[in-house]
């Protein structure tokens, strides 16, 4: 029996790494929009936070669908 994995195997997770960095993404969207933020980060470090988790969430989406680059908004 072969145990390698399968390509769609590979995508499967990929997708899955990319929603939870979406997810990531959009609580720091929540965050930032009501300003509870403050109350967990100084400035210079949330707007940091913020960078990597958009940058994560960006470099997840290229992976999860890098064979299908129509889907890539």
């Amino acid at each position: 029996m072969d145990k390698k994995l399968r390509m769609p195997d590979i995508e499967d997770l990929a997708r899955k790494w990319q929603a939870l960095a979406e997810r990531r993404r959009e609580h720091f969207d929540d965050l930032y929009n009501s300003g509870r933020w403050r109350k967990y980060y100084r400035q210079r470090n949330f707007m940091a936070q913020m960078t990597e988790t958009a940058r994560m969430a960006d470099a997840w989406t290229k992976v999860a669908y890098s064979g299908r680059p129509w889907l890539v908004a």
